[in-house]
């Protein structure tokens, strides 16, 4: 932020933090000037309450500015504090601070009030302007932009939330059958039975909605079967697929990692909204994962948010991961259909994607048992008088 200010100087100038000439910079002045406002948002005067990590006012401008130069940050304090406040005051000389405390007071204030605009949204989508809605449509943008700035620690200089899959890698889907026929036939005509259902029988799903035929893959086997919810002695057809080129997906499983952000600027002005952003991406993968019923409104949001990243062209994603919900530590794939939109208009359409089946990667797999966890829950009992 602060090199964007005009630093042009009509002559070479001396710095005087690294000694060198510059026909382009700033006086210590014009940098407080700059700064003035800003550090009250981020940083109060400390009464004594953390002993031993109080700031001065030095430390402060450093922290702002991203420098180390004692020289630079002193000239910029001087600029700064004034010699007729008290001691009340801000800028007081000999003023001491610290960072502003968070303004939560628990992580579940901070998880209620980052998710707001997500359910804020959701709501909006699912009751209210569903289509040609232009705020949501910003608010996916500002949220997967921010998204895709994160790097993992893991590898550096990379997008944390783009994983890339090569040629040949696995993945299974599954399907129940009624019976020993029924199976049998899945697993002679494979890339069809186990293949994304035709437009028109293509149901609501949290990354789809009805009519729109996407394919839904699991990185494990268990994870596949789980999918299908079957039950005791049901017999699930699983194909084993390959994928015949790179895949790039937009990961939401790697939201549950560390991230790693660069520093926003205290001076940028959408620093408010990035950061409540940032908080967001935090919970933001619970969100999309949490199990709804397949009827139910809230897949809209989901269903929007996948449609943008979808038809997004500057990044391109040829699908999505997200964690699976009936088997923990599952992973899932959606996969968008690359086939030209104008083709779908054909009696015969089918969705084409980057993935292939063979009859000798299908298995019959016979369910011996299904296990439940829960949890007690009490509900109050209303008494009403008799009168």
């Amino acid at each position: 932020m602060l090199k964007n200010l005009n630093g042009a100087l009509q002559e070479e100038r001396v710095c005087c933090a690294c000694g060198k000439t510059t026909r382009s910079a700033l006086t210590p002045e014009r940098i407080a000037r700059f700064i003035r406002e800003y550090l009250p948002k981020h940083f109060q005067p400390d009464h004594g309450l953390y002993p031993g990590y109080e700031l001065t006012l030095d430390d402060v401008v450093g922290c702002a500015i991203g420098c180390s130069s004692e020289t630079l940050r002193r000239a910029v304090s001087a600029c700064l504090e004034d010699l007729n406040a008290d001691d009340e005051d801000f800028y007081w000389p000999g003023q001491e601070y610290c960072r502003t405390p968070s303004p939560f007071e628990s992580e579940d204030h901070e998880r209620w009030y980052a998710v707001g605009p997500w359910h804020h949204i959701a709501h909006e989508l699912a009751h209210g302007r569903r289509f040609f809605n232009d705020a949501a449509r910003a608010f996916f943008e500002w949220l997967i932009g921010e998204a895709l700035e994160a790097e993992d620690p893991e590898r550096l200089g990379t997008p944390a939330l783009v994983t890339m899959l090569d040629p040949g890698t696995a993945f299974y889907r599954s399907r129940i059958a009624s019976g020993e026929l029924e199976a049998r036939s899945f697993a002679e005509n494979a890339a069809v039975a186990l293949g994304a259902a035709p437009k028109e029988r293509a149901a609501n799903n949290r990354m789809s909605p009805a009519g729109v035929p996407l394919l839904y893959v699991s990185r494990e086997i268990d994870t596949c079967i789980a999918e299908v919810r079957p039950s005791i002695g049901d017999t699930v057809v699983v194909g084993r697929f390959h994928s015949t080129a790179p895949l790039k997906f937009f990961d939401f499983t790697m939201l549950s990692r560390r991230l790693r952000y660069a520093p926003l600027s205290f001076f940028d002005p959408s620093y408010q909204k990035r950061s409540e952003h940032r908080v967001l991406l935090e919970y933001l993968h619970e969100e999309i994962a949490r199990p709804v019923r397949a009827n139910d409104t809230e897949y809209v949001v989901t269903q929007a948010l996948a449609e943008f990243i979808r038809y997004d062209k500057k990044w391109a994603f040829d699908g999505i991961a997200f964690r699976s919900v009936q088997c923990e530590g599952g992973v899932n794939y959606v996969l968008f259909d690359r086939g030209a939109p104008e083709a779908m208009v054909a009696p015969d359409w089918r969705p084409t994607f980057d993935l292939a089946i063979s009859t000798d990667a299908v298995s019959l797999h016979v369910i011996e048992g299904v296990r439940y966890s829960h949890k007690s829950s009490s509900i109050p009992v209303q008494t009403f008088c008799a009168g």
